[in-house]
């Protein structure tokens, strides 16, 4: 199999060249053979080489930088900075490889190089004549928006360059420029006058140019310039018949086949020029507020530039760059010449609309009159986004429809629902649910994300006030008060903190791996610390989230870069292929296929919103959210790691605690759960406060925890705890022996008896890999099988958590539950909040019984529980040889 990748640098630093090329198994045993005489078809294809960059949240493939060959080379500017993304895709027949590009600015100010073009921008490759114009082309590093000088010269020493003695007195002219991505075009005439400077007897001139910073020049190329007998027509406006004749160059006459009467160069009309630049409707009529027609006017009001040629470019103004949507020559035809341009025919990618810039291109026209490039613009007025052309990418990011209840969705609601939770968030001129939770957040923003849950909440099963109180007190502290897409787990790691955290890294081979791609300081601000290459994130990830080890089976992850490609964006960092998948059910409908484009998580807003509502129904959390106010223990361990983080006021804090408040502080109270009536008499209603079959029932004394299973215990259950008032808690089991399913082996190593068990709570096993860190509801029997196997010798039955599959001596819920010898094993996040809420009810001075029952259909079950099947169960195989 061929390993097609690209080998190259992908953290160029700007103005440096890098070389680039591909590498595959076969060519590396191969390297320099001729592959026309191989006769494998790869070889007959030629490697293609293409450039794209992330705009407007799609990539737009760039025209300039396609090339050909197995190796070529790449060098990056200033404007490389600034773009949300590069990538480097390369062909070679039906292989293709790519990579990305994150380019770095340069350590100091440095003009890199100048060059002398012709006025349009190419090489010169003749001998100009005096009349043309000769463009300066600065290079720059690092000194975008500054201003570079530039000095034209004359060179007079004969057989060698006098650019290091320049002559003083062979300086023509110095000029000025910004420097814009990267570069500076500076302009000089050739006027005839300055040929004077040059060398008598000399019929070709030569001429250079320096700049630089300071002290440190550097100069360009030479340009010959041809002294002809009958010159250019000079330069209108900038030499007179007197000064040309002062400098003895000599005038060129008209030509007369009739005699007429000659006319002075003074008399002619001066010079034209453009008065003014402005844009209108097509009517004619100044545009005022937001415009929203497909056409517009521009009109040019000029003097004395009838038959000039003209350009006319139209730009999206923009904080970083301004962005080109038209640009096209014209000839004037009259001194108030005006150009429709078609809107609804430019791509809307080509401008705004990146978040945080509003939905509106600010946009104004530029005129430049060709003959001497002079320019003037217009004022900015502001066009509705909407009415540029849709790009076919865009599909990606359609509106979404907007969420509103049926009278048959209302008459359907089942009895006892809450009405506000029926009431779709709005983000509107009169009212905004969501301003206090992303205060910065532009308008455009926050109405993007109610639109779209609002659109999905009841698919989803998140149409409660809990769900959107919980789910956006997660936002909040995921994104910040500004509401910003994580677009991508950053891997940037202390090597002993990847040993510490991931799995994979805690092997032999896996330490000298960290110690390789991490970062060899713990502290970032520690001036000696050097962060981790973009290439050696990536290979951090891809190990740390490989496939069938510790987190792979987890996350669904095949190998390759699927680490990289699926770890955690958006929302809630959604992370890992098996999430992805999951998440692209829904997104799908929304045109976004995030399995293939999985970017689109952490860069298009709908998607973001619509991944992280899909996450929260695969984590259960859309079932967990409804009634509880416990965010620490219920709703974050589900939705990531506790991280150290700092408060609003700076003090040391964690990420759980931030959300607790969130929720007790903002989002609670917006979605008003204290009159939230969802759910009141349902539970009662539906029977679900006794047992799924009906046969016991929680009252004032006594408790229960209902263990319910399938029949084939390969795959794990439900378990429900309730008293006489509400459900307590619910999460996943395993009630599954190591040997086979027989139930009655005194010994053990069956799976676990049905019936009714007494329990009570030891603080025993704690660290164990075995039974993890909460100690174990042991269970005694009662009745039922449940007593029959307990007189038969069947003992040290109980609830535990501990490591899951092929987690070793870990304890964690990165796999699914692993079998036991006859208990019932749960995750360990789950275990801690069921202690947790066993010993309070104990405290309360109730009994608490267990009650084991199996039923054909554990989907049935998940239904009447309103709780989704758990994405990491399996059909397990049994094994003596298996361990607790």
């Amino acid at each position: 199999m061929s390993d097609f990748k690209i080998i190259g640098n992908p953290n160029p630093v700007v103005g440096v060249e890098e070389f680039y090329t591909v590498s595959d198994t076969i060519l590396s045993v191969l390297p320099y053979q001729n592959t026309a005489t191989v006769g494998t078809a790869s070889f007959e294809h030629p490697v293609k080489w293409e450039v794209y960059v992330l705009e407007n949240r799609r990539w737009r493939k760039t025209k300039e930088n396609d090339k050909t060959g197995k190796k070529i080379s790449y060098t990056f500017f200033q404007k490389s900075l600034t773009r949300n993304g590069i990538r480097i895709l390369v062909k070679r027949g039906e292989e293709t490889a790519r990579l990305d590009i994150k380019t770095h600015t340069a350590q100091n100010p440095k003009v890199e190089d100048i060059d002398l073009l012709d006025k349009s921008g190419k090489k010169v490759t003749k001998p100009l004549s005096y009349g043309q114009t000769l463009k300066a082309r600065v290079h720059c590093l690092d000194m975008e928006k500054r201003t570079v000088y530039v000095t034209l010269w004359e060179e007079d020493l004969s057989g060698k360059k006098g650019h290091e003695n320049a002559n003083p007195r062979n300086i023509i002219e110095t000029r000025s420029g910004t420097v814009k991505n990267g570069k500076a075009d500076i302009d000089f005439v050739l006027k005839p006058s300055i040929g004077n400077i040059a060398s008598m007897g000399n019929k070709t001139h030569t001429y250079y140019a320096t700049t630089g910073l300071k002290k440190d020049k550097i100069s360009s190329n030479n340009v010959d310039v041809t002294e002809t007998d009958i010159p250019v027509t000079p330069y209108k406006g900038k030499t007179t018949p007197k000064e040309q004749a002062k400098n003895n160059v000599p005038v060129q006459q008209p030509k007369t086949e009739t005699a007429k009467p000659k006319t002075s160069q003074t008399s002619k009309t001066a010079q034209g020029k453009i008065n003014s630049v402005s844009i209108t409707d097509t009517a004619g009529h100044a545009i005022k507020g937001v415009f929203k027609e497909k056409q517009i006017k521009v009109w040019i009001n000029s003097t004395g530039l009838i038959s000039k040629e003209i350009r006319l470019k139209l730009y999206d103004e923009d904080k970083i760059s301004d962005d080109l949507l038209f640009d096209e020559k014209f000839t004037i035809k009259s001194n108030l010449y005006a150009v429709v341009v078609p809107l609804n025919q430019i791509p809307r990618s080509k401008g705004g609309g990146y978040i945080g810039e509003g939905s509106e291109f600010e946009l104004y026209a530029e005129v430049e009159v060709l003959q001497d490039h002079t320019t003037k613009k217009s004022k900015v007025v502001d066009v509705d986004n909407q009415v540029f052309k849709q790009d076919a990418v865009e599909i990606f990011n359609k509106v979404l429809k907007f969420f509103q209840w049926s009278e048959d969705d209302k008459k359907e609601k089942e009895k006892g629902t809450c009405p506000n939770c029926e009431k779709p968030i709005r983000v509107d001129s009169s009212q905004d649910d969501l301003k206090e939770i992303f205060p910065n957040a532009t308008f455009s923003m926050r109405k993007a994300v109610a639109d779209t849950y609002n659109t999905y909440m009841k698919e989803l099963g998140m149409d409660t006030c809990w769900n959107k109180a919980h789910f956006f007190a997660q936002a909040r502290v995921e994104t910040g008060l500004n509401l910003k897409l994580k677009n991508g787990e950053s891997f940037n790691w202390y090597y002993q903190s990847l040993i510490d955290t991931f799995g994979k890294f805690q092997t032999e081979e896996g330490r000298k791996k960290a110690k390789e791609w991490g970062r060899k300081i713990a502290d970032r601000k520690d001036p000696r610390a050097v962060d981790v290459t973009l290439e050696n994130e990536r290979n951090i990830a891809n190990w740390a989230y490989m496939p069938d080890y510790k987190t792979g089976k987890d996350l669904g992850n095949k190998g390759g870069n699927d680490g990289w490609d699926f770890r955690g964006r958006g929302l809630l960092q959604l992370t890992g292929r098996a999430g992805y998948e999951y998440a692209n059910t829904y997104t799908l409908k929304s045109g976004s296929d995030i399995v293939k484009h999985p970017e689109l998580v952490g860069t298009d807003v709908r998607t973001a919103v619509l991944s992280s509502m899909a996450f929260f129904k695969w984590k259960g959390l859309n079932t967990i959210a409804n009634g509880t106010t416990d965010v620490i223990r219920k709703i974050c361990p589900k939705v990531g790691n506790d991280v150290k983080i700092k408060d609003k006021n700076g003090n040391n804090s964690s990420n759980y605690e931030e959300k607790q408040k969130v929720f007790d502080n903002v989002t609670s109270k917006i979605f008003k759960i204290k009159d939230c009536t969802w759910g009141k008499n349902i539970n009662k209603d539906k029977n679900k406060l006794k047992t799924y079959d009906n046969a016991y029932v929680a009252d004032s004394k006594v408790a229960y925890i209902d263990v319910i299973v399938p029949n084939d215990r390969r795959n794990e259950g439900l378990l429900v705890l309730f008293d006489d008032k509400e459900i307590l808690f619910k999460c996943y089991v395993l009630a599954m022996g190591t040997t086979n399913n027989a139930i009655m082996i005194p010994e053990g190593h069956g799976s676990t008896p049905k019936g009714l068990w007494s329990s009570w709570y030891e603080k025993v096993h704690i660290g164990e890999s075995s039974y993890g860190n909460h100690g174990l509801i042991k269970v005694t029997g009662i009745s039922g099988d449940a007593l029959e196997a307990t007189k038969k010798g069947r003992s040290g039955i109980a609830i535990h958590s501990g490591h899951t599959h092929r987690q070793g001596n870990t304890i964690n819920d990165n796999s699914y539950l692993e079998f036991t010898y006859g208990c019932m094993r749960v995750y360990n996040a789950d275990m801690k909040v069921l202690v947790e809420q066993y010993n309070k009810l104990k405290n309360s001075g109730k009994k608490i019984n267990l009650y084991l029952e199996e039923v054909t259909n554990i989907k049935d079950v998940y239904k009447e529980y309103d709780f989704e099947i758990d994405s990491k169960d399996v059909k397990r195989n049994y094994s003596k040889n298996a361990k607790q």
